[in-house]
């Protein structure tokens, strides 16, 4: 989508986005007394459907699909510390496919914490996640299946737009009123000692969509040599790899820990970023329940019609 059409919806767009967020976290505080883990199933399963409706009522020119992989067990890295760190809790991941079949990609890898307040200090046993989001140092990849061993080394070394914390409301129904309108029940914060939230994830998630916020990276993971957009593309790859097993298996009912969901238009098809990750890997990548996983949710448009003329 370009900018001037999510800028003249962007008042809508953001009400309604937080409204579905707001819902969504109500909807998981009535299944359970829900732990990180129960929002982010939230997030990609219950969330994508509503985003979805969302997305195709206020941008009828367009064609949408929405999916979403949900990954119980997360993939950790090496970083040369005592304690090894979690690569992130989910990823956001928006794909704007010009008509003359250019994609234009952008990323969010988002680190989840509960708090009752729209700040929160980082304890000390877990400054290793902050030191990767903080600084990035060269990691390898540890419980990730086929990724095991890997090395990536991601420039700068330093805080980026594509990977925050997610700070989430303990109690929505009543902490919410508390605090400045539109920072929860979910918010983003830049890393730090001390996290403060910067945005709420609604507007978070419309910036996304403008490429105002994240961290965009390569299209074609082969020819890369950037090491964010290949880090981008190896969650990519383990999340296909989870939900195709099932998927080619004809499985409708999942387990909580790997559940898959996909909402499209009838123009756009059936064919996601996921499946073009797993290209003709599907029969010769191995993953167990152990193995971990960076929840996903996929966001994929495409002006209806015509090739779209202009710039971002």
């Amino acid at each position: 989508m370009n900018t001037y059409d999510i800028n003249s919806n962007k008042f809508i767009l953001e009400s309604l986005v937080e409204k579905a967020l707001l819902d969504t976290v109500k909807w998981i505080h009535n299944k359970c007394s829900p732990q990180e883990p129960d929002y982010i199933a939230a997030l990609s399963t219950k969330f994508i459907k509503d985003f979805f409706n969302i997305l195709v009522a206020v941008f009828p020119d367009y064609d949408f699909s929405v999916s979403g992989v949900y990954c119980h067990q997360k993939p950790i890295v090496d970083i040369g510390l005592d304690k090894k760190p979690e690569l992130g809790d989910v990823l956001f991941v928006y794909v704007y496919r010009r008509g003359d079949g250019e994609k234009i990609l952008n990323s969010l890898l988002l680190q989840a914490k509960i708090s009752d307040r729209p700040s929160l200090r980082v304890h000390k046993n877990e400054k290793h996640q902050l030191e990767l989001y903080r600084r990035w140092p060269e990691f390898k990849y540890c419980r990730a299946g086929f990724l095991n061993g890997v090395k990536r080394n991601v420039l700068p070394k330093t805080i980026n737009d594509g990977a925050q914390y997610l700070l989430i409301d303990s109690n929505p129904l009543t902490n919410g009123i508390c605090f400045e309108e539109g920072m929860f029940p979910l918010g983003c914060a830049v890393p730090n000692d001390n996290l403060y939230i910067n945005d709420s994830l609604s507007k978070e998630l419309v910036n996304l969509l403008k490429f105002k916020s994240g961290r965009t990276f390569d299209c074609n993971p082969y020819m890369t040599k950037d090491e964010w957009s290949k880090m981008i593309w190896d969650l990519l790859r383990i999340a296909a790899c989870k939900y195709s097993k099932r998927k080619n298996a004809k499985i409708n009912s999942f387990p909580r820990s790997n559940e898959y969901n996909h909402f499209f238009t009838e123009n756009m098809g059936s064919i996601t970023l996921l499946d073009e990750a797993l290209g003709n890997y599907a029969n010769d990548i191995e993953m167990t329940d152990e193995d971990g996983g960076v929840s996903v949710v996929l966001i994929e448009s495409r002006l209806k019609g015509i090739q779209e003329e202009g710039q971002l």
